[in-house]
């Protein structure tokens, strides 16, 4: 049997439990997010589908341990 040299399809979606799991980010979180509108997703039926592409972004936007560490010391001279 011989590998594949097909490239892998893009992901386009991703299910709240696979995203939930992609991130680190629970699945309660994750649904609170597609209700707040910060995440983009389509439904098939009953089921939430995640826009690859929006997870990446809300991933992308949070803060890395850097820039939390900078704020806190920011707060810590100002009070």
């Amino acid at each position: 049997m011989t590998a594949s040299t097909e490239p892998m399809p893009e992901q386009i979606s991703y299910s709240v439990e696979s995203a939930s799991v992609a991130t680190g980010i629970s699945e309660s979180r994750i649904r609170r997010l597609v209700r707040e509108g910060k995440l983009a997703a389509r439904y098939l039926g009953a089921t939430v589908l995640i826009d690859a592409e929006s997870l990446r972004a809300l991933y992308n936007s949070l803060p890395s341990q850097k820039q939390v560490d900078r704020e806190v010391a920011a707060n810590r001279d100002v009070a």
